[in-house]
């Protein structure tokens, strides 16, 4: 995750149905917004409305072979949209960047957490 102004970035991959897909697209064209803000409005909304009960115990901080094992991912995830991002060359959509940019500051992040630790 990466800080930004108080809120996360999460980089993730979201796996919906054609039908999903299709009422987001209507519902973030509806309320012309981007995705990005759509998708963060939806999940604030889904989590304020969670039970305590429905939450686990929190996450004790994480120590080195558990940062180690997030940098391994974060980085062969930046691997694959590189890749993504070649082949697509100048059609690839502007928030594949962005999703690069948000990758990018998070293993810098877990870089300076784990040389920290």
């Amino acid at each position: 995750m990466t800080e930004t102004s108080g809120y996360f970035v999460i980089p993730c991959r979201l796996l919906l149905t054609e039908d999903q897909r299709d009422r987001l697209e209507r519902l973030r064209r509806k309320r012309d917004v981007e995705l990005p803000d759509l998708i963060s409005e939806i999940v604030s909304q889904h989590l304020e409305e969670l039970a305590p009960d429905d939450l686990a115990e929190p996450l004790v901080r994480d120590d080195r072979a558990t940062l180690e094992e997030r940098l391994k991912a974060y980085r062969r995830d930046l691997r694959r949209l590189y890749m993504r991002q070649a082949q697509l060359g100048a059609s690839a959509p502007r928030w594949l960047a962005a999703y690069i940019t948000d990758v990018e500051e998070e293993i810098v992040r877990l870089e300076r957490r784990l040389s920290a630790s």
